[in-house]
């Protein structure tokens, strides 16, 4: 397309918009806040999954063992394992000595033999798969019980989970009607003008030169209710993130740069997206001529 074509265009584009400028301007607020909304789930989804991949950074899976294991062949077996970043062992001596210092009290077993079994910890990389990682050491010769924060992580996972299928549901609710009001913009503007659009076709004007005004009108509507969302969702974040600083320090969360430059291609992708395919629903019935 040459650049004097395209001024041509958009230059229609702008005049189209400003015909129906009640319409225009109720377009740009539903598209803002569907993206707002898309933006808040994803957000939670985003700070959900980052939660669980610290929570994995910290966890270890301690493994107990029999009386008659041999501890340094079961280490080796299992720094194997995919998703295993270390392993120690740490005999039931040490144990003892462990909760005999945290409990102040002196020779805890001194008057009976220590009922503690000799462990290993496993310490765990991002990737780990906690659960299916836990059932294989646990059905080695020689491992009594695997114990592991497996009651956070599910919950945890259940909750993302819910979260993820809530915001999915609600962004596709929100997105009919934000493409709903988008057609029925264009198809006003167009309806204004669907003589003049005959007049064309009968001359031989081709579908896409009657089409582009009106696409690049939808993609105007869509970005500027992109960047409206985005400007509000990246100041809201902001202020979430010093309020959890204030009162709430040692939950981590994603840094404002981070949500951000996710922020910036979903809210401008999804905000280019409704204008495209509402211009392009909008055209397809007068453009039977």
């Amino acid at each position: 397309m040459r650049i004097k074509t395209f001024w041509y265009f958009a230059k229609e584009a702008w005049i189209g918009l400003g015909r129906n400028g009640l319409m225009t301007i109720a377009t740009i607020v539903t598209i803002t806040l569907s993206l707002i909304i898309l933006g808040f789930f994803y957000i939670i989804i985003a700070n959900g999954n980052y939660l669980l991949d610290a929570a994995k950074g910290v966890l270890e899976l301690r493994v107990y063992l029999k009386d008659d294991a041999d501890p340094y062949a079961l280490q080796s077996k299992i720094i194997e394992y995919q998703g295993v970043k270390d392993v120690s062992f740490v005999s039931k001596e040490e144990s003892a000595e462990w909760l005999e210092k945290n409990l102040g009290i002196q020779d805890l077993f001194k008057t009976m033999e220590n009922p503690l079994p000799n462990t290993i910890n496993i310490k765990l990389r991002d990737d780990a798969k906690v659960r299916t990682l836990a059932q294989k050491v646990a059905a080695l010769e020689g491992v009594d019980e695997v114990e592991y924060g497996e009651t956070f992580i599910e919950w945890m996972l259940i909750a993302v989970q819910i979260v993820w299928v809530l915001g999915i549901g609600l962004v596709t609710i929100v997105g009919i009607v934000v493409l709903y009001i988008i057609v029925n913009t264009i198809r006003i503007t167009v309806f204004a003008r669907r003589k003049e659009i005959e007049i064309m076709k009968l001359v031989g004007a081709t579908d896409w030169f009657i089409r582009w005004p009106f696409l690049i009108e939808g993609i105007i509507l869509g970005l500027i209710g992109a960047v409206i969302a985005l400007l509000l969702l990246s100041k809201g974040y902001y202020l979430l993130l010093q309020y959890i600083k204030q009162f709430a320090p040692f939950i981590p969360l994603l840094t404002e740069q981070a949500i951000n430059r996710q922020l910036f291609v979903i809210t401008l992708g999804l905000g280019f997206s409704f204008g495209v395919i509402g211009s392009m629903l909008s055209l397809k019935k007068f453009l039977r001529v």
